[in-house]
């Protein structure tokens, strides 16, 4: 079973057979703003409907940066501020709200694998998160950047990337530890 998940373009119509699922945990302030499609062979096989939330005044809370990683079992989608993890039997949705605009997904122990590992690191404009598929949040980092955070590699237990202080190009390099998400000083 080949299994691929990608955004459609605002245009794109698919076959009104295929059945859609709402992701929205904004309730009356939700708008609809990306539909994601799963495909199981190459075949559709459901469409996600994306929400993002809206603040007191109706503003969109979502930018630029939007990403799918999936296993066999399990979709996360990063969006807005939030990332929402799909179980592809269940068709459950569990969405996790990060209170920050989302950038990268980075599996764990491999960043650059194609495929979402049970933990992985989700980056976002000013800090790093550690997330189970099963546990959540395991834990938030200090905070890493003010304008993105990279993931550059896992070694070991050591989480090496870099942060955006001074934009455009002010990046600063961090460690952290993979265990607790401290920053690890240099010695």
């Amino acid at each position: 079973m080949n299994l691929n998940a990608r955004f459609l373009d605002d245009a794109e119509q698919t076959d009104p057979s295929v059945p859609e699922h709402t992701v929205n945990p904004f309730a009356e302030r939700g708008i609809l703003r990306a539909r994601v499609l799963i495909e199981k062979d190459n075949e559709p096989v459901r469409v996600l409907c994306i929400f993002v939330g809206t603040d007191e005044q109706g503003f969109l809370l979502e930018q630029c940066f939007s990403k799918l990683l999936m296993n066999q079992e399990t979709l996360a989608i990063l969006y807005g501020q939030h990332v929402h993890l799909f179980d592809i039997a269940s068709h459950r949705v569990v969405s996790h709200f990060l209170g920050d605009y989302v950038c990268n997904i980075y599996p764990v122990p491999d960043p650059f694998s194609p495929l979402l590992s049970e933990s992985f690191l989700a980056a976002t404009f000013c800090y790093t998160f550690l997330i189970s598929i099963r546990q959540g949040v395991v834990w938030r980092s200090e905070q890493c950047a003010i304008d993105g955070v990279i993931i550059d590699e896992i070694a070991g237990n050591v989480i090496h990337g870099s942060g955006e202080w001074d934009p455009p190009g002010g990046w600063r390099p961090f460690m952290l530890s993979l265990d607790t998400g401290k920053v690890i000083k240099e010695a």
